[in-house]
């Protein structure tokens, strides 16, 4: 066997492997004579076929088989042993053509085009400086959190009249277009929120009572076609077929009545004393929002950061070729036209996980068994805490995340999202920041602006 390699330029290469007899007829004829021990023709007893038949028979493709393992394990050892740093997969090449001859083998060739990583020199100097933006809670931001956590502790009272934003149980009857009732037609019972109405829609609504019945036009309560097939309890498909006049009588009315803030209402939230006062509660909820936009801005900073590196730092790939490996790739294979279209998405990401990778080596940036089974515990405390759960005790935490660090998939997530927050950390350390106060009104006008 003989194996070379070719540099094209410095981002493509390619490799030859020469194949004689002796390097892969061994193992084809081992395998031959296990197919023959297997086995079971007609005329021979089980493990009894002559070796010569199963040769005739199953001959070129067990030499394919096995020639194609030998060449993958040779290739991809060659490459590491060599260090060489690829993109992608090796893909067989589309100037130099194989030479083998399946019925009739003897000294065969085949050649492989590599994709080549680039060199990558980053510039992390006096330019590398952004904007890292602080956003404060306001008083209408406070104010409106207190509005928000009334309602959701409030309870649904019944009512006899219709008001603004009351939540209404509406009996449905579908009419034909002269107003009478429609024969085998729609006949359901649901609720409907008056929050999610226009004003229009609204009118007729208010100051109803129990009993009253009001003619509408059904598709005007909602353009969601899920939802509205949801409120006559039909099919999606069948909504065509369904006539526009209804007529719906008022059959329970339930309004919001929102929970005071005083001490039974805290003594419930924080069960652990740390709010009992409305000024304390004002001040957990600036403290949490605080928290809250640490993540968003963080995320605004990771943002500038990935943009500003991606477009100053100079890496060129080896363009051509990976688009031929996107071709391969996948259970559904991409069209050309879809791989074109798709590239320069793929194209950044690519160069953005270079750049990690490049940080991550040089930098000796790892992360260690225990702070994986931190971020594991960390999730599953968010997850409680999204649920309105109680925290699990310490033991019993403890064996919820040994059984989560037996999920691969998740646990990679997990791993990629630390490795990324240690990588961030290396850069908020190089980068210049200037802090800047905002309210999360104009953050997101930010946003919006540069989004758009």
């Amino acid at each position: 066997m003989n194996i070379t390699k070719e540099t094209i330029d410095e981002l493509n290469a390619r490799v030859t492997i020469k194949l004689a007899p002796a390097d892969y007829q061994p193992l084809v004829e081992k395998t031959l004579k296990e197919h023959a021990r297997k086995a079971k023709m007609p005329g021979f007893r089980p493990g009894k076929v002559p070796v010569g038949v199963v040769k005739k028979m199953y001959g070129p493709s067990v030499l394919v088989d096995e020639v194609n393992k030998m060449l993958g394990n040779k290739l991809y050892e060659f490459i590491g042993n060599e260090k060489i740093d690829i993109l992608g997969n090796p893909l067989p090449s589309e100037s130099v053509e194989p030479k083998a001859d399946w019925e009739n083998p003897a000294e065969m060739e085949f050649t492989y085009d590599l994709g080549l990583a680039p060199k990558i020199d980053l510039e992390l100097g006096k330019n590398f400086k952004f904007e890292h933006y602080i956003i404060e809670a306001t008083d209408k931001d406070i104010e409106n959190s207190l509005e928000n956590i009334s309602k959701r502790s409030g309870q649904m009272v019944e009512h006899d009249t219709i008001a603004d934003n009351d939540l209404v149980r509406v009996q449905w009857v579908e009419l034909n277009e002269d107003g009478t009732i429609k024969e085998g037609g729609v006949l359901n019972v649901s609720s409907i929120s008056l929050d999610d109405l226009t004003e229009d829609v609204k009118k007729p609504l208010i100051g109803a009572k129990l009993g009253d019945v009001i003619k509408v036009n059904f598709r005007d309560f909602s353009s969601n076609e899920t939802d509205m097939a949801a409120m006559l309890a039909v099919s999606k498909a069948d909504l065509e077929t369904v006539n526009d006049l209804f007529k719906i009588t008022i059959e329970k009315i339930q309004r919001l009545t929102p929970a005071e803030l005083n001490e039974e209402l805290f003594k419930k939230m924080y069960p652990d004393g740390s709010v009992t006062s409305l000024d304390e509660l004002k001040a957990k909820i600036k403290q949490d929002y605080a928290d809250y936009f640490v993540k968003e801005s963080d995320r605004k900073l990771k943002n500038d950061m990935v943009l500003s590196l991606l477009k100053n730092t100079k890496i060129e790939l080896p363009d051509e070729f990976l688009k031929r490996w996107l071709l391969t790739i996948g259970e559904k294979k991409a069209s050309k036209e879809e791989v074109d279209q798709e590239y320069p998405n793929y194209r950044d990401g690519l160069k953005w996980q270079l750049i990690e990778n490049k940080i991550i080596r040089e930098n000796d940036i790892k992360v260690s068994h225990d702070e994986l089974k931190d971020g594991v515990r960390d999730q599953l405390r968010q997850q409680f805490a999204y649920y309105g759960m109680q925290q699990a005790d310490d033991e019993m935490m403890e064996d919820m995340v040994q059984k989560f660090m037996q999920r691969q998939e998740e646990v990679k997530k997990i791993n990629d999202q630390l490795y990324d927050q240690k990588v961030m950390e290396f850069f908020k350390d190089k980068a210049t920041l200037s802090e800047s106060k905002t309210t999360s009104e104009k953050f997101y006008e930010m946003l919006a602006k540069e989004n758009a």
